[in-house]
């Protein structure tokens, strides 16, 4: 199983929406240009976000979109399984019948084994912890900057 870029960018759009001030809407252009994501893709994205219920959109002049829940009650499951479907790791997963070999099949056991851990991972992972360590390495990187600054100037 592989992670599209439409999942990869949704999660990176909704950490970037839960990084915004509280009660603050972010920009669909902004949005892409900070995390780089084609606007025409991402717009594509906000709609199945929104029809998953996991963000709002405004249109107009003070347009923008807003997470419609808290990011600790939003997970990254959540947020995969809207755009990309139900996760599996292997067809087999699917449901009975799908392979014709799922009761004699030894690799079976593994793969159900490991989907049931990718799920849980996924399930516990929130948005709030990944908004919280976003927040973290761009005030590393600001920091970071700053020191260089500092560096360079000195003489």
């Amino acid at each position: 199983m592989q992670i599209s870029r439409r999942g990869d960018y949704s999660i990176r759009a909704m950490i970037d929406i839960a990084s915004q001030p509280a009660g603050a809407t972010a920009l669909t252009r902004e949005i892409a240009v900070r995390q780089e994501i084609p606007q025409a893709f991402l717009v594509k994205i906000i709609s199945r976000l929104t029809q998953a219920g996991l963000i709002r959109a405004y249109r107009g002049a003070a347009g923008g979109v807003t997470l419609a829940h808290p990011p600790a009650q939003i997970n990254v499951l959540q947020i995969i399984e809207a755009v990309e479907g139900p996760v599996y790791l292997n067809r087999c997963l699917i449901g009975p019948g799908e392979c014709s070999r799922d009761v004699s099949c030894s690799m079976h056991i593994i793969w159900k084994q490991a989907q049931k851990q990718l799920v849980e991972l996924f399930q516990g992972t929130r948005l709030s912890d990944l908004a919280a360590v976003n927040s973290q390495a761009d005030g590393d990187a600001q920091a970071a900057e700053v020191a260089g600054a500092g560096e360079a100037t000195a003489v």
